[in-house]
Protein backbone atom coordinates (compact mmCIF):
# COMPACT_ATOMS: atom_id res chain seq x y z
CA UNK A 1 0.00 0.00 0.00
CA UNK A 2 2.75 2.34 0.78
CA UNK A 3 4.86 1.24 -2.13
CA UNK A 4 1.56 2.40 -3.90
CA UNK A 5 1.10 5.61 -2.38
CA UNK A 6 4.49 6.98 -3.23
CA UNK A 7 3.95 5.93 -7.01
CA UNK A 8 0.71 8.12 -7.30
CA UNK A 9 3.04 11.46 -5.59
CA UNK A 10 5.31 10.63 -8.73
CA UNK A 11 4.60 12.99 -11.59
CA UNK A 12 6.08 11.25 -14.94
CA UNK A 13 7.41 13.28 -16.84
CA UNK A 14 9.49 12.91 -20.32
CA UNK A 15 11.64 15.45 -21.83
CA UNK A 16 13.53 15.72 -24.84
CA UNK A 17 15.70 18.26 -24.28
CA UNK A 18 16.72 19.43 -28.14
CA UNK A 19 19.53 21.93 -29.20
CA UNK A 20 16.70 23.64 -31.45
CA UNK A 21 13.34 22.21 -29.28
CA UNK A 22 12.31 21.07 -26.31
CA UNK A 23 9.43 18.63 -25.71
CA UNK A 24 7.77 17.50 -22.58
CA UNK A 25 5.84 14.69 -22.00
CA UNK A 26 3.78 13.92 -19.09
CA UNK A 27 2.49 10.91 -18.36
CA UNK A 28 -1.57 10.37 -18.74
CA UNK A 29 -1.54 13.87 -20.64
CA UNK A 30 0.58 14.15 -23.78
CA UNK A 31 3.17 16.54 -25.14
CA UNK A 32 2.31 19.64 -23.07
CA UNK A 33 5.16 21.67 -24.18
CA UNK A 34 6.65 22.27 -27.49
CA UNK A 35 8.69 25.37 -27.14
CA UNK A 36 12.05 26.93 -28.97
CA UNK A 37 15.32 26.02 -26.93
CA UNK A 38 16.31 29.63 -26.16
CA UNK A 39 16.36 31.69 -22.86
CA UNK A 40 16.48 35.55 -22.63
CA UNK A 41 18.40 37.19 -19.60
CA UNK A 42 18.82 40.35 -17.99
CA UNK A 43 22.64 40.69 -17.73
CA UNK A 44 22.36 43.84 -14.99
CA UNK A 45 19.53 41.60 -12.99
CA UNK A 46 20.71 38.28 -13.88
CA UNK A 47 16.93 37.67 -14.23
CA UNK A 48 15.41 35.05 -17.29
CA UNK A 49 13.15 37.47 -18.67
CA UNK A 50 11.78 35.00 -21.47
CA UNK A 51 11.70 31.24 -22.33
CA UNK A 52 10.68 29.61 -25.73
CA UNK A 53 8.66 31.52 -28.56
CA UNK A 54 8.99 34.64 -26.71
CA UNK A 55 12.75 34.08 -26.33
CA UNK A 56 13.13 33.15 -30.06
CA UNK A 57 11.71 36.01 -31.46
CA UNK A 58 14.97 37.69 -29.64
CA UNK A 59 17.63 36.49 -31.22
CA UNK A 60 19.83 38.91 -32.98
CA UNK A 61 17.77 41.84 -31.75
CA UNK A 62 18.69 42.62 -28.32
CA UNK A 63 20.67 45.54 -26.81
CA UNK A 64 23.61 45.19 -25.02
CA UNK A 65 22.14 44.13 -21.20
CA UNK A 66 20.09 41.41 -22.57
CA UNK A 67 21.17 38.12 -24.11
CA UNK A 68 18.76 35.47 -25.77
CA UNK A 69 21.01 32.34 -25.93
CA UNK A 70 20.62 28.21 -26.64
CA UNK A 71 21.93 26.79 -23.85
CA UNK A 72 22.34 23.63 -25.55
CA UNK A 73 24.87 23.19 -28.28
CA UNK A 74 25.02 20.13 -30.67
CA UNK A 75 22.88 18.31 -28.39
CA UNK A 76 24.74 18.88 -25.38
CA UNK A 77 24.30 21.42 -22.45
CA UNK A 78 27.13 24.68 -22.90
CA UNK A 79 24.88 26.76 -20.16
CA UNK A 80 24.51 24.69 -16.79
CA UNK A 81 22.76 27.13 -14.99
CA UNK A 82 20.36 28.98 -17.48
CA UNK A 83 19.43 24.82 -19.02
CA UNK A 84 18.27 24.13 -15.17
CA UNK A 85 15.97 27.85 -15.37
CA UNK A 86 14.39 26.89 -18.33
CA UNK A 87 13.59 22.93 -17.49
CA UNK A 88 12.51 24.05 -14.18
CA UNK A 89 10.19 26.79 -15.94
CA UNK A 90 8.99 23.75 -18.21
CA UNK A 91 8.10 21.57 -15.30
CA UNK A 92 6.24 24.46 -12.90
CA UNK A 93 4.10 23.81 -15.99
CA UNK A 94 3.51 20.41 -15.64
CA UNK A 95 3.34 20.57 -12.18
CA UNK A 96 -0.72 19.08 -10.96
CA UNK A 97 -3.05 21.43 -9.37
CA UNK A 98 -4.80 20.93 -5.97
CA UNK A 99 -3.09 21.31 -2.39
CA UNK A 100 -1.87 18.13 -2.05
CA UNK A 101 0.28 18.22 -5.30
CA UNK A 102 1.71 21.34 -4.43
CA UNK A 103 3.06 19.80 -1.56
CA UNK A 104 3.19 16.43 -2.11
CA UNK A 105 5.38 17.02 -5.84
CA UNK A 106 8.05 14.38 -7.02
CA UNK A 107 8.81 15.01 -10.45
CA UNK A 108 10.35 11.93 -11.97
CA UNK A 109 12.39 12.48 -15.15
CA UNK A 110 13.15 10.51 -18.55
CA UNK A 111 15.14 12.87 -20.97
CA UNK A 112 16.55 11.58 -23.93
CA UNK A 113 20.25 12.29 -24.54
CA UNK A 114 22.15 11.12 -27.82
CA UNK A 115 24.23 8.63 -28.40
CA UNK A 116 27.49 10.09 -29.14
CA UNK A 117 27.89 11.78 -25.60
CA UNK A 118 30.52 11.18 -22.90
CA UNK A 119 30.16 10.57 -19.51
CA UNK A 120 30.64 13.72 -18.01
CA UNK A 121 27.79 15.07 -20.52
CA UNK A 122 25.13 12.89 -19.72
CA UNK A 123 25.85 13.53 -15.64
CA UNK A 124 25.51 16.57 -17.05
CA UNK A 125 21.87 16.41 -17.72
CA UNK A 126 21.52 14.55 -14.99
CA UNK A 127 22.45 17.03 -12.80
CA UNK A 128 20.68 19.86 -14.63
CA UNK A 129 17.04 17.59 -13.92
CA UNK A 130 17.96 17.73 -10.29
CA UNK A 131 18.58 20.97 -10.02
CA UNK A 132 15.58 21.80 -11.76
CA UNK A 133 13.41 19.90 -9.01
CA UNK A 134 13.36 16.05 -9.83
CA UNK A 135 13.35 13.46 -7.50
CA UNK A 136 14.39 10.88 -9.74
CA UNK A 137 15.71 11.20 -13.44
CA UNK A 138 16.66 8.43 -15.63
CA UNK A 139 18.60 8.47 -19.22
CA UNK A 140 17.40 6.79 -22.86
CA UNK A 141 19.34 7.20 -25.99
CA UNK A 142 17.58 8.68 -28.77
CA UNK A 143 17.72 6.57 -31.04
CA UNK A 144 16.49 3.77 -28.35
CA UNK A 145 13.15 6.41 -28.40
CA UNK A 146 12.59 6.86 -31.73
CA UNK A 147 12.48 3.40 -32.56
CA UNK A 148 9.99 3.13 -29.77
CA UNK A 149 8.08 5.75 -31.14
CA UNK A 150 7.76 4.07 -34.34
CA UNK A 151 6.21 1.42 -32.64
CA UNK A 152 9.57 -1.37 -33.64
CA UNK A 153 10.11 -4.12 -31.48
CA UNK A 154 13.05 -3.12 -30.01
CA UNK A 155 13.60 -5.65 -27.37
CA UNK A 156 13.29 -8.74 -30.14
CA UNK A 157 16.67 -9.63 -32.18
CA UNK A 158 15.68 -8.36 -35.55
CA UNK A 159 18.03 -5.41 -36.39
CA UNK A 160 16.59 -1.92 -36.83
CA UNK A 161 18.53 1.05 -38.20
CA UNK A 162 17.96 4.44 -36.81
CA UNK A 163 19.06 7.44 -38.52
CA UNK A 164 18.14 10.61 -36.37
CA UNK A 165 18.59 14.03 -37.88
CA UNK A 166 18.35 17.03 -35.34
CA UNK A 167 18.76 20.63 -34.76
CA UNK A 168 22.41 19.73 -33.13
CA UNK A 169 23.44 16.47 -33.88
CA UNK A 170 22.89 13.42 -35.80
CA UNK A 171 22.19 9.98 -34.18
CA UNK A 172 22.77 6.78 -36.27
CA UNK A 173 22.16 3.17 -34.75
CA UNK A 174 21.69 -0.53 -35.63
CA UNK A 175 19.55 -1.45 -32.64
CA UNK A 176 18.37 -5.36 -31.38
CA UNK A 177 17.45 -6.93 -28.34
CA UNK A 178 16.98 -3.88 -26.44
CA UNK A 179 20.56 -2.04 -26.77
CA UNK A 180 22.44 -0.67 -29.40
CA UNK A 181 24.64 -2.50 -31.75
CA UNK A 182 26.37 -0.07 -33.80
CA UNK A 183 26.03 3.75 -33.44
CA UNK A 184 27.75 6.86 -34.99
CA UNK A 185 27.29 10.38 -33.75
CA UNK A 186 27.96 13.42 -34.86
CA UNK A 187 27.46 17.09 -34.57
CA UNK A 188 26.14 18.35 -37.66
CA UNK A 189 22.59 18.74 -37.92
CA UNK A 190 20.22 21.58 -38.81
CA UNK A 191 22.21 24.00 -36.83
CA UNK A 192 25.14 23.40 -38.96
CA UNK A 193 23.18 23.57 -42.32
CA UNK A 194 22.22 27.56 -41.14
CA UNK A 195 25.65 28.22 -40.51
CA UNK A 196 26.73 26.66 -44.15
CA UNK A 197 24.22 29.04 -45.96
CA UNK A 198 25.30 31.75 -43.42
CA UNK A 199 29.32 31.38 -45.03
CA UNK A 200 27.73 30.70 -48.44
CA UNK A 201 26.47 33.97 -48.24
CA UNK A 202 29.22 35.32 -47.10
CA UNK A 203 31.94 34.24 -49.35
CA UNK A 204 29.78 33.98 -52.66
CA UNK A 205 27.44 37.14 -52.34
CA UNK A 206 29.33 39.23 -49.89
CA UNK A 207 25.77 39.75 -47.96
CA UNK A 208 25.76 39.30 -44.19
CA UNK A 209 22.84 37.44 -42.72
CA UNK A 210 21.86 36.18 -40.07
CA UNK A 211 21.31 32.77 -38.39
CA UNK A 212 16.97 33.06 -38.18
CA UNK A 213 17.28 34.32 -42.16
CA UNK A 214 19.38 31.66 -43.03
CA UNK A 215 17.14 28.77 -41.59
CA UNK A 216 13.92 30.82 -43.08
CA UNK A 217 15.79 30.40 -46.34
CA UNK A 218 16.47 26.59 -45.63
CA UNK A 219 12.90 25.85 -45.25
CA UNK A 220 11.26 28.11 -48.21
CA UNK A 221 13.66 26.88 -51.03
CA UNK A 222 16.47 24.55 -49.47
CA UNK A 223 16.41 21.05 -50.57
CA UNK A 224 18.98 17.91 -50.62
CA UNK A 225 18.52 16.59 -54.57
CA UNK A 226 17.18 18.96 -57.63
CA UNK A 227 13.39 19.04 -57.38
CA UNK A 228 12.98 20.59 -60.72
CA UNK A 229 11.17 23.56 -59.00
CA UNK A 230 13.39 26.12 -59.79
CA UNK A 231 12.37 28.49 -56.53
CA UNK A 232 14.06 31.85 -55.98
CA UNK A 233 13.73 33.79 -53.05
CA UNK A 234 14.68 37.49 -52.45
CA UNK A 235 17.30 37.75 -49.44
CA UNK A 236 17.89 41.11 -47.30
CA UNK A 237 21.16 41.68 -45.79
CA UNK A 238 24.15 43.80 -45.22
CA UNK A 239 26.35 44.52 -48.05
CA UNK A 240 30.07 43.33 -46.80
CA UNK A 241 32.19 45.24 -49.60
CA UNK A 242 29.79 49.04 -48.60
CA UNK A 243 28.52 48.15 -45.23
CA UNK A 244 24.86 49.14 -45.95
CA UNK A 245 21.50 47.34 -46.71
CA UNK A 246 21.48 44.82 -50.08
CA UNK A 247 18.46 42.77 -51.27
CA UNK A 248 19.36 39.86 -53.88
CA UNK A 249 17.67 37.15 -55.31
CA UNK A 250 19.32 33.54 -54.82
CA UNK A 251 18.34 30.29 -56.45
CA UNK A 252 17.23 26.92 -54.17
CA UNK A 253 20.60 25.69 -56.05
CA UNK A 254 23.02 27.75 -54.41
CA UNK A 255 21.17 26.81 -50.83
CA UNK A 256 21.86 23.01 -52.18
CA UNK A 257 25.29 23.85 -53.26
CA UNK A 258 25.59 25.69 -49.73
CA UNK A 259 24.66 22.58 -47.82
CA UNK A 260 26.19 19.76 -50.03
CA UNK A 261 29.22 19.07 -47.50
CA UNK A 262 27.31 18.42 -44.61
CA UNK A 263 24.54 16.84 -45.83
CA UNK A 264 27.42 14.07 -47.51
CA UNK A 265 28.73 13.90 -43.87
CA UNK A 266 25.79 12.65 -42.82
CA UNK A 267 25.09 10.46 -45.53
CA UNK A 268 28.92 8.95 -44.46
CA UNK A 269 28.47 8.50 -40.77
CA UNK A 270 24.80 6.49 -42.23
CA UNK A 271 27.38 4.51 -44.61
CA UNK A 272 29.83 4.09 -41.99
CA UNK A 273 27.54 2.28 -39.57
CA UNK A 274 25.79 -0.15 -41.99
CA UNK A 275 29.39 -0.82 -42.58
CA UNK A 276 30.08 -1.78 -38.82
CA UNK A 277 27.16 -3.49 -38.85
CA UNK A 278 26.92 -7.34 -38.08
CA UNK A 279 26.24 -9.55 -41.09
CA UNK A 280 23.11 -11.18 -39.35
CA UNK A 281 21.63 -7.79 -38.84
CA UNK A 282 21.99 -6.92 -42.30
CA UNK A 283 19.26 -8.80 -43.80
CA UNK A 284 16.75 -7.42 -41.20
CA UNK A 285 17.10 -3.69 -42.39
CA UNK A 286 17.40 -4.51 -45.47
CA UNK A 287 13.28 -5.83 -45.23
CA UNK A 288 12.66 -3.25 -42.65
CA UNK A 289 14.58 -0.28 -44.26
CA UNK A 290 16.15 3.27 -42.94
CA UNK A 291 14.01 4.45 -40.36
CA UNK A 292 14.69 8.34 -40.64
CA UNK A 293 13.65 11.12 -37.89
CA UNK A 294 14.58 14.62 -36.43
CA UNK A 295 13.47 17.83 -37.48
CA UNK A 296 16.19 18.41 -40.10
CA UNK A 297 15.09 15.22 -41.78
CA UNK A 298 12.09 16.89 -43.56
CA UNK A 299 14.70 18.78 -45.72
CA UNK A 300 13.19 18.53 -48.72
CA UNK A 301 14.44 15.46 -50.94
CA UNK A 302 16.48 14.16 -47.88
CA UNK A 303 15.06 11.08 -48.16
CA UNK A 304 15.26 10.57 -51.60
CA UNK A 305 19.22 11.44 -51.56
CA UNK A 306 19.87 8.90 -48.74
CA UNK A 307 17.72 6.04 -50.64
CA UNK A 308 19.54 6.39 -54.04
CA UNK A 309 23.40 7.29 -51.56
CA UNK A 310 22.84 4.02 -49.47
CA UNK A 311 20.90 1.37 -51.65
CA UNK A 312 18.43 1.24 -48.63
CA UNK A 313 14.60 2.24 -48.44
CA UNK A 314 14.30 5.23 -46.22
CA UNK A 315 10.79 5.85 -44.04
CA UNK A 316 10.28 9.08 -42.96
CA UNK A 317 8.52 8.73 -39.43
CA UNK A 318 5.10 10.13 -38.91
CA UNK A 319 5.83 13.87 -37.16
CA UNK A 320 9.74 13.33 -36.96
CA UNK A 321 9.82 16.41 -34.73
CA UNK A 322 7.86 14.66 -31.97
CA UNK A 323 9.83 10.94 -32.91
CA UNK A 324 12.16 11.52 -29.19
CA UNK A 325 9.25 12.59 -27.15
CA UNK A 326 6.89 9.98 -28.07
CA UNK A 327 9.41 7.09 -27.34
CA UNK A 328 9.87 8.67 -24.09
CA UNK A 329 5.94 8.80 -23.49
CA UNK A 330 5.63 5.02 -24.29
CA UNK A 331 8.74 4.37 -21.66
CA UNK A 332 6.92 6.24 -19.07
CA UNK A 333 3.03 4.51 -19.39
CA UNK A 334 5.14 1.34 -18.45
CA UNK A 335 8.67 2.77 -16.67
CA UNK A 336 9.38 -0.53 -15.01
CA UNK A 337 8.78 -2.69 -18.42
CA UNK A 338 11.46 -0.23 -19.88
CA UNK A 339 13.82 -0.04 -17.16
CA UNK A 340 16.42 -2.44 -19.11
CA UNK A 341 16.64 0.45 -21.56
CA UNK A 342 17.57 3.00 -19.26
CA UNK A 343 20.91 4.27 -18.94
CA UNK A 344 22.77 4.22 -15.75
CA UNK A 345 25.30 6.58 -15.29
CA UNK A 346 28.88 5.17 -13.62
CA UNK A 347 29.76 7.52 -10.60
CA UNK A 348 32.88 7.39 -8.75
CA UNK A 349 30.95 8.90 -5.50
CA UNK A 350 27.38 8.03 -6.01
CA UNK A 351 24.69 10.72 -4.37
CA UNK A 352 23.15 10.14 -1.34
Amino acid sequence: MFKSLKENLFRNIGVDLGTTKTLVYVKGKGIIVNEPTVVATNNKTNQILAIGHEAEEMLGKTPAHIDAIEPLSNGVISDFEVTEKMLHYFLEKAKRKGILSQVFDWPRLVIGVPTGGTEVEKRAVEDVAHSAGAKEVYLVEEPIAVALGAQLPVKESRGVLIADIGGGSTEVAVISLGGIVVSKSLRIAGDKLDEDIVYYFRDKFKLSIGEKTAERIKLCIGSAVDLGTKQEMNVKGRDLTRGLPKEIKVKEDDIREAMNNSLTKVIDAVKDTIELTPPELIGDIMETGIILSGGTSLLKGFDKLLEDSVDLPVKLIDDPVTSVIRGIGIILEDLNGFKDLLINIARENPPL
